[in-house]
């Protein structure tokens, strides 16, 4: 029960979705831990719409690795994936 769990977790990450969403959180987590990517953005006139730009740009990058990776595994939409039959 637990190895089926797992195996439908690491299937759930590495779809184009999970991927494209950890992407999507590269910037986010950068900017809650780096003080110097924060300032970045801080002082700046347009700094909360350069930070939206950013993350819509990673979420991008990300979709595009993810579906590619998912299209080439099989596993493009969802944690279930296709492999398992399920």
């Amino acid at each position: 029960m637990l190895q089926e769990a797992l195996s439908r977790l690491i299937e759930g990450i590495l779809s184009g979705i999970g991927i494209g969403f950890i992407f999507y959180l590269y910037p986010v987590v950068r900017h809650t831990f780096s003080d110097k990517y924060r300032y970045k953005f801080r002082f700046e006139d347009d700094g909360k719409l350069r930070f939206r730009n950013e993350t819509i740009k990673y979420l991008k990058i990300g979709f595009f690795y993810g579906f590619t990776y998912g299209f080439i595994m099989d596993t493009i939409i969802g944690p279930f994936g296709s492999q398992n039959g399920i």
